[in-house]
């Protein structure tokens, strides 16, 4: 029988230089990170302000265009612009012989 010493397993041991390294690169890195999230925020934050600023001028825009096309449909429907197309179909007034008046089912007409 054969007896032979089997080499001893020695712990696997880091040494206080590299842990300490590793402590200073881990936290490099999340300081890195969080300085990009900051940054990538105000760019975002930036952007939005500069698309809301757009909205704006284009809600403007668009009201004074609504308030423009209701005078122009208040024009147009007036009693004075409606009289003046009439005249240029050749339509006049009723003479008070083409009037027909028709009595009301609750009241006799004046």
């Amino acid at each position: 029988m054969r007896t032979e010493a089997l080499p001893r397993v020695r712990t696997w041991t880091v040494s206080q230089v590299w842990i300490r390294t590793l402590a200073v690169v881990v936290a490099g890195a999340i300081v890195a990170g969080l300085a990009f999230l900051y940054l990538w925020q105000g760019c975002t934050i930036t952007a939005l302000k500069a698309q809301r600023a757009h909205y704006v001028l284009a809600l403007a825009e668009l009201e004074r265009e609504y308030i423009s096309l209701q005078v122009q449909v208040q024009e147009a429907t007036g009693p004075a612009a409606l009289r003046a197309r009439a005249r240029a179909l050749g339509m006049c007034p009723f003479t008070p012989d083409r009037i027909i008046r028709l009595e009301d089912d609750e009241r006799p007409s004046p």
